[in-house]
């Protein structure tokens, strides 16, 4: 019989559910882009892509230009990796 620790199956388990990667994917949000959290917020997470709310077109625009740098930066800074491919804004 094969021991399984907890952390193998938290990993697992964030691994293979969409819900807990958009609360983590909330949290860093407003962590890491304190300014910017102000006028937009993680919405949804699915199939590997995160759905941005912006709440004007300034924002939006400006997290459109930058959304493969703010991609690396929620990745760099996940403590359990996992993939994110694309950000959409709506």
């Amino acid at each position: 019989m094969k021991v399984i620790s907890i952390s193998e199956i938290a990993t697992f388990k964030i691994s293979n559910d969409d819900k807990i990667k958009l609360m983590i994917l909330k949290e860093k949000w407003k962590e890491l882009f304190l300014e910017l959290s102000e006028n937009s917020s993680i919405i949804d997470f699915k199939k590997n892509t995160i759905y941005v709310k912006g709440y004007n077109s300034v924002v939006k625009h400006y997290i459109f230009a930058n959304k493969t740098k703010i991609i690396e930066k929620i990745l760099e800074n996940l403590e359990i990796k996992f993939e994110i491919e694309d950000m959409r804004i709506k």
